[in-house]
This record gives structure tokens, sequence and C-alpha cells, in this order.
């Protein structure tokens, strides 16, 4: 049923058990099922040129730092995945991935916050929830 998951991560503890989960049903429940893991870095625009300082290098190392511990749990497990890093609003770069690589489904961590927060800030989650052309799995 499931051929192509899309994990995205940042770090965090819910997306760490998000892949942990995406690990599980590729081994378990759909062992020919491949994991594309991606960080979406959100786009930063500064009004003011900051001297040197290279944004662009430090989001990228931040990325890697990212994805390489989630690619090393990928091959311990041996399971067939990809990695992608991306720049823009997480949610839309999510679905817009998920998409055009034919994912069929979306395993993604859920912070949890609360209902001011999800007003004033939004949520990455919430929005691929709300856009998604494929089934989304929300692991807490």
């Amino acid at each position: 049923m499931y051929n192509h998951i899309l994990v995205p991560i940042d770090g965090s503890q819910q997306s760490d058990r998000a892949l942990d989960h995406a690990i599980k049903l590729s081994m378990h429940g759909y062992p020919n099922a491949r994991i594309t893991i991606i960080h979406v870095s959100p786009q930063i625009i500064l009004n003011e040129p900051l001297m040197s300082v290279p944004l662009s290098d430090t989001l990228a190392e931040e990325g890697q730092k990212i994805i390489e511990p989630a690619s090393a749990k990928l091959m311990e497990n041996r399971v067939a995945f990809k990695s992608v890093t991306l720049t823009g609003d997480p949610s839309t770069t999510i679905c817009h991935q998920a998409d055009t690589d034919g994912h069929d489904l979306i395993v993604m961590g859920c912070r949890g916050v609360g209902l001011m927060s999800e007003i004033l800030l939004g949520s990455v989650s919430h929005g691929v929830i709300k856009h998604a052309n494929c089934p989304v799995l929300i692991i807490k």
C-alpha cells in the first residue's frame, strides 16, 4: 500500500519518533517502501545587510547536522532511502516535495504547541495536513 514515505525532520524528538515509526513501517508492514527524509530550512529575509555572516552556509551546515544522524539510522536498519535539504516555507515545501516525488504517505512529528502558539505562529504539521494530497500520519 505504501511504497514511498516522506519523513520531514527538524532534529526534534518528535521528528526522531516519526522517523522511527517510518522505519518500522518499511521493515515490518511495507518491506518494499522507500523513505525520503527531508529537512526544510525556513527562508529568512533580512531587511538589513549583515556584515561577514554567511547565512546560507550556516543554514546548510545546520541542515546537514540534522540529516546525518537520520541517514545513519536508516543505513543501520538497511532501509532504502534518500535525503533532501531545501529552503522555503516548511509546510508548503513538504507538500510540494510529496507531490513531485510521488510519495504516498507523509510521516511527521507534532510538536504539540498550545492553541495560542498555533494561532500566532501556525504549525508545520497543521499546514501539511491541510494541503497534502496524500495521507499524513502524525506521531506524537
